[in-house]
């Protein structure tokens, strides 16, 4: 059984003394912001659903069993609980404020700390001092806290709803996609839902997915909740994901009248919702503002901030008359992003000072149709507020509707915005075009252009580089777009240029890598691994690159032959044509062997070429790892693992990860040639979790991806020397594994970000570089080699750069 927030209770009759607290509302404290520098609280990202209360004043939930007292600030622990992380990955919190046990009405107020603007949650008590619930977004502390201020004495329980990471980068959901409001549900017509009212108890399941533009593969939603209540008792709605448990989360609505709430709320898998209504009868509707995706990888994220940028009563301001519709600028004021950043909505606190009859106010972006929703219901003689998310008008701006017929004071104050920015623009002269080929360049250098939109965060950087040299940061403007120029020497092999946005709390997105290749890679030597007489296993890998800065074509194949002469006459085994630049021989017993490749594919005229490898030697050995074998039983040689394990640390503990051994199963997509993809520089292999370590680096997720020899990405890694193929085939042919040399490599990966041994920041190219330990054991568990695992990882959309095993040492 629930035990209610409060007992059921009637509305109150006698107004008098609210009413005339009511009105000195909202001035208190908040003025009107001017237009300035960016007014952000704190980092945002994508949402991630999840619930729990954090605090009740008067259970002793969150360290306090005393009601808010008036006027003072309160520490609440937010990190660490109902389901939000603790690692700092947590850079808003997403919360329903409930307050009751009102004595006079007043306004709640929040902040990430004590040296960071506040933001108005909402007004409290405003309709005759009944309980009164209401969302906000604020920014969390670097501490895993907030802070909360009430004008008057008061009971409050602070429900989560949901967290945005304090970065861009991630696969959990999701990205914001504003609508303009659509009205989904009314209990009074039977849209959406049957037609009846909700009586205490009872449930309301709603289809969200496949209306209103909202996708099947939508992960959560942002509703606004209207009851419509013409009982006199008290209740409250509890929203949630359709088949899961109920959580605590509550939002009270009045007697009597209409209330409207704002709700964050995860959907099923099904795309369902369901509203829990208790302690009185109500009819409901649900408007849908907007809903978040699948993956963090598309729509806005979220910034939370502070300011006020409207107000009636503010000089050179009028009320707003019966009826009237205003247009009211948002971009670019009190601290919003301008328009060109990519800002596409806001979240507002919507407040109505009645003194002249009932109504409602409803918000949508200015050049857009009004639609059939309610921002805000308000009652005569009351100061009402609700949380709202709309998006703003291509001018920058909103539209605000009185719809009643008395004159009304309105005040909207501002609690964060969702952005989605451009990745800066890269532009070079033709012939120099994107993924161009040019045989004979025209002169020595090229300059291009890399242009970037406006800030939508304090601190906000442009970071590039050419051709992975030293990188160069650069303020963005925070009302006007930034242009920068950059010389490319053109010598044979892949240019590139690498820009990026970068935020204050160091993490980087919205990535442009604009590549052109001088020459053709048909010109360039082939290399081979192994070589030069190499011992190896009996079923050693053999691998093929090239000699200078190029990529195989995409459809370069390769076909490998080994021999027992030099001449190539006394084949023992041929691959065919195969895709993969890396093969693996099917067992060679013990000897000497030859081996040579013929690699086809396009030049850059269309025409196919044809080249063959130098003959490379090497030989076999059931003992290849040599003194490394010596203590091992004879009927336990050749077989061996790998193995990272994972030193504890008291600020960065960390779950331990599996060994690699046991990571066949691993999700790997082959593609050290990237020939199966139409964006080879883009196609993600595999995305790992990277460790939070105190002081360097927050946690987050490092991707995998095809890449460019000069820049990141399995090309880096596979590249020629200084490139590390070589080093991941020999590890794999000194101690075989079962495991293929990419393989090795990815799961060195895996346990290097997640459980790293230190991480160090390198100012000179922005990136940060994960050591780990890759243990190679024999079939006894014996450990006979040590390597240390260099990963780096780009700050720009954190994608890793290179891996490779260095210092290969007897343990």
């Amino acid at each position: 059984m629930r035990t209610l927030l409060h007992a059921p209770r009637s509305r109150r009759r006698s107004i008098a003394a609210v009413t005339l607290g009511a009105l000195a509302l909202i001035g208190s404290l908040l003025v009107a912001t001017p237009a300035s520098a960016l007014n952000d609280t704190g980092t945002g990202g994508v949402f991630v659903p999840t619930t729990g209360r954090i605090l009740d004043t008067k259970n002793n939930i969150g360290g306090y069993s005393t009601p808010m007292p008036a006027k003072t600030w309160r520490t609440v622990q937010v990190a660490g609980l109902a389901g939000l992380p603790d690692d700092g990955s947590v850079g808003a919190v997403s919360v329903v404020a409930m307050v009751a046990d009102i004595t006079t009405a007043g306004q709640l107020f929040g902040r990430p700390d004590a040296d960071t603007k506040y933001t108005l949650m909402g007004i409290y008590g405003g309709e005759q001092q009944q309980n009164t619930s209401f969302s906000s977004v604020l920014a969390v502390g670097a501490d895993g806290t907030i802070q909360v201020y009430a004008e008057t004495s008061a009971r409050l329980i602070l429900d989560v709803q949901g967290y945005y990471t304090a970065n861009t980068d991630g696969t959990a959901p999701g990205g914001f996609v504003p609508l303009n409001g659509k009205r989904v549900a009314d209990t009074r017509s039977g849209t959406g839902l049957p037609q009846q009212q909700l009586t205490t108890g009872k449930s309301a399941v709603l289809q969200v997915t496949g209306t209103a533009g909202v996708p099947a593969d939508a992960s959560a939603v942002i509703v606004n909740l209207v009851a419509i209540n013409s009982t006199s008792n008290v209740g409250f709605l509890t929203p949630y994901p359709t088949g899961a448990a109920r959580p605590a989360n509550s939002f009270n609505y009045a007697g009597g009248t209409t209330t409207t709430m704002q709700a964050q709320v995860q959907l099923s898998a099904d795309g369902k919702i369901t509203v829990y209504n208790a302690n009185s009868t109500t009819d409901l509707a649900i408007d849908v503002q907007g809903y978040f995706t699948a993956t963090g990888g598309s729509g806005a994220v979220f910034t939370p901030g502070s300011g006020r940028i409207f107000d009636t009563r503010a000089t050179g301001n009028t009320i707003l008359a019966g009826n009237e519709t205003r247009a009211i600028d948002v971009a670019g004021q009190a601290g919003v992003p301008v328009m060109g950043s990519g800002i596409n909505s806001v979240v507002l606190t919507l407040t109505a000072n009645a003194a002249n009859g009932s109504g409602w106010g409803r918000v949508w972006a200015n050049g857009t149709s009004e639609p059939d929703t309610a921002s805000l219901r308000y009652d005569n003689g009351t100061v009402r507020s609700n949380t709202i998310t709309v998006p703003v008008g291509a001018n920058g701006k909103i539209n605000l509707h009185n719809i009643g017929n008395g004159a009304t004071n309105f005040i909207i104050d501002v609690q964060g915005w969702y952005a989605n920015p451009s990745a800066p623009s890269v532009v070079c002269p033709q012939p120099y075009s994107s993924d161009a080929v040019i045989i004979t360049p025209d002169s020595t250098a090229v300059e291009c252009t890399i242009s970037a939109s406006p800030a939508t965060t304090s601190g906000e950087r442009l970071v590039y580089a050419v051709d992975s040299e030293d990188v160069t940061q650069v303020d963005l403007s925070q009302s006007a777009s930034i242009t920068t120029t950059v010389a490319v020497e053109l010598s044979r092999g892949t240019h590139s240029i690498t820009a990026y946005r970068a935020y204050a709390n160091g993490d980087g997105a919205d990535e442009t890598d604009y590549t052109f290749t001088v020459g053709d890679w048909s010109a360039s030597a082939l290399q081979g691994t192994p070589s030069a007489d190499e011992v190896t296993d009996e079923l050693p890998y053999l691998g093929v690159s090239l000699s200078e800065e190029y990529n195989f074509p995409t459809d370069a194949t390769f076909a490998f032959t080994v021999s027992t002469d030099s001449a190539g006459a006394a084949v023992v085994w041929e691959s065919g044509e195969q895709a993969d630049q890396i093969a693996q021989t099917p067992g060679l017993p013990e000897g000497a062997y030859f081996w040579h490749a013929v690699v086809r594919g396009s030049n850059a005229q269309g025409a196919t070429t044809t080249l063959t490898t130098p003959t490379f030697s090497f030989s076999t050995s059931a003992q290849a790892a040599g003194e490394d074998a010596s203590g091992t039983a004879a009927a336990d040689a050749g077989t061996y693992t790998a193995d990272s394990p994972v030193e504890s640390d008291p600020e960065d503990t960390a779950a331990p990860q599996p060994a690699m051994s046991t990571m066949r199963t691993t999700r790997y997509d082959p593609v050290p040639a990237c020939s199966a993809t139409a964006d080879p520089n883009h196609k993600v292999d595999d995305s790992f979790p990277r460790r939070h370590w105190s002081g360097v680096v927050s946690g987050g997720h490092a991707d995998l991806v095809c890449g460019t020899p000069g820049t990141r990405g399995m090309r880096h890694i596979w590249r020629p020397y200084p490139g590390h193929m070589d080093d991941w085939i020999r590890i794999a042919n000194k101690y075989p594994m079962g495991l293929k040399p990419e393989e090795l490599m990815v799961g060195a990966l895996t346990t290097t970000y997640a459980s790293p041994t230190n991480v160090s920041y390198r100012s000179e190219n922005d990136s940060y570089t994960y050591l780990g330990i890759l243990e190679i054991k024999d079939r006894k568990g014996h450990v006979v080699r040590i390597y240390t695992v260099n990963t780096a990882v780009g700050n720009g959309n954190w994608k890793v750069i290179t891996a490779f095993p260095s210092n290969g040492r007897k343990p």
